[in-house]
């Protein structure tokens, strides 16, 4: 049986609002898609009840009388773009058009359909022929982000995928996800499998899901005391499900210390080692500015070349980067990622030969 919270949230996710071709829907429709939806002990009375408090104390639904029915329509809390519009400061207007640029499908549409508004209302604000409006119009189009890697064309996920991923997320609710792992390449997916998504992080391009999974839980008997957390990419997820069953959102996992201390975004970690490079010309100068450790030193070697080391986790990340710098860079240590970057390079003079 649904609690109150989670039958309103229900509720919030079937009404339409004014913006939707159809914006009104009945008690007995909202009952029967609930029921659909797999909520039990349904009934238009009790789908009335809620309406009325939704209505009358949290103001998130509006009604009105159509004959004998009563019909229902999602509040969205704002009053269109044209009055936020004229209410709405130049500065606000970019804080807005920016947020929408870079956010706008990565939200929840719990969240995005109420707060659409207020970027279309950013657009209309800086468009508006004001003088005032000058010089908020162009700062928008004076900053941008980009890739310091080379650019490759990303595979983008289904943006039902990603919307089914951050709605159950927002609500937190478990999911039923079916994968395409790397190994398989293009042709099978893995099982469909229950997982309880916890967060979205973007990735040179790339969107992961970082999920926890249900039936694996900490096991110190056997060396693991951590749940089992998994990075997914959302472009290779063909089918997810929201499952409408809640979870509990653990308490031991935040996101930037799952970032710094899993490494997972590094790819194939290793343990800590001192990494010792040495820099022809100007190649390590930037390391100076941007340390590549928190321990980082800095010297003259007797050739002239700059000599940098640190504490770092050897991963494909740190490898990728240390090829990037070509011929401009050697490993001195450790002794294993020197002969292994050697192994690489006479492979690498070979097919050039």
């Amino acid at each position: 049986m649904a609690t109150n919270g989670a039958l309103d949230e229900a509720i919030l996710g079937i009404l339409p609002d004014e913006n939707n071709p159809e914006p009104w829907i009945t008690t007995p429709a909202i009952a029967l898609r609930l029921q659909e939806l797999g909520h039990e002990d349904i009934y238009p009375k009790k789908v009335q009840r809620h309406l009325a408090k939704l209505e009358a104390v949290d103001r998130y639904v509006t009604s009105r009388e159509n004959g004998r029915a009563l019909e229902w329509q999602r509040s969205s809390w704002l009053w269109g773009a044209h009055g936020v519009g004229s209410l709405m400061t130049g500065s606000e207007a970019v804080a807005f058009t920016l947020l929408g640029r870079f956010t706008r499908n990565k939200l929840p549409e719990v969240i995005s359909t109420d707060i659409e508004p207020f970027f279309k209302a950013a657009e209309l604000r800086l468009s508006q022929q004001k003088p005032e409006n000058r010089n908020h119009r162009r700062w928008v189009d004076k900053i941008a982000w980009v890739d310091g890697a080379f650019e490759l064309t990303r595979p983008k996920p289904n943006p039902n995928v990603l919307q089914t991923i951050s709605t159950a997320m927002f609500f937190e609710r478990e999911l039923t996800v079916t994968y395409r792992p790397a190994y398989k390449g293009l042709k099978e997916d893995a099982p469909a499998r229950r997982l309880c998504p916890l967060a979205l992080v973007e990735s040179a391009g790339v969107m992961y899901m970082v999920a926890q999974d249900p039936t694996r839980p900490p096991r110190p008997e056997a060396n693991k005391p951590d749940w089992l957390r998994t990075l997914f990419r959302l472009d290779r997820i063909s089918k997810v499900e929201d499952t409408l069953q809640s979870f509990e959102y653990p308490k031991d996992f935040k996101l930037s210390e799952f970032i710094s201390t899993q490494k997972m975004f590094d790819f194939v970690t290793e343990p800590p080692v001192t990494l010792e490079l040495a820099f022809s010309g100007n190649a390590g100068e930037h390391l100076k500015e941007s340390p590549m450790a928190k321990d980082q030193t800095v010297a003259v070697m007797r050739d002239g070349r700059l000599k940098v080391a640190g504490t770092v986790v050897p991963s494909l990340r740190l490898r990728w980067w240390i090829r990037s710098i070509g011929a401009d860079v050697e490993v001195l240590a450790p002794k294993a990622l020197r002969a292994e970057f050697a192994a690489d390079y006479k492979s690498l003079a070979a097919l050039y030969k």
